[in-house]
């Protein structure tokens, strides 16, 4: 076989090769404005990165479990989040930046009942009054 076939079949084995990735488990995740009414003064403002060697291994879990290990042992929901990609030569970075939430302190706050019922979904989207908006 001449070099010119195993260049050519190098490339058509690249070109054909595909992989899975596993970006992040969310439990709530959404790109539209919603009200959670959620008093968001009671949040920190987080952001944290991690970076990857030749992007192997990357992910967004990471990137937010750094974010929230940053606010603090209480906190445990990020609102309002914003996720970055980067890629450089030989590194691969993920960045996320949001506001993070303690639950407790919401649950303290609202009191058992009306936070069960916000976790429930009552009271967060009513979608008489509420419009997701689609601003351009």
């Amino acid at each position: 076989m001449k070099f010119k076939n195993y260049i050519l079949l190098a490339l058509t084995v690249l070109t054909l090769s595909s992989c899975s990735v596993r970006l992040v488990d969310f439990t709530t995740i959404s790109s539209k404005n919603v009200s959670l009414n959620i008093d968001r003064t009671q949040g920190k403002k987080v952001k944290a990165s991690k970076s990857y060697f030749l992007g192997i291994g990357w992910n967004i879990k990471d990137a937010l479990d750094l974010a929230l290990e940053k606010a603090g042992n209480d906190y445990d929901l990020l609102i309002d989040g914003v996720v970055r990609y980067g890629s450089y030569p030989f590194i691969a970075s993920v960045s996320v930046e949001g506001t993070a939430i303690s639950t407790r302190a919401m649950k303290t706050a609202m009191g058992e009942e009306e936070f069960n019922k916000w976790l429930a979904g009552q009271d967060v989207f009513d979608p008489k009054k509420d419009v997701a908006e689609n601003k351009k």
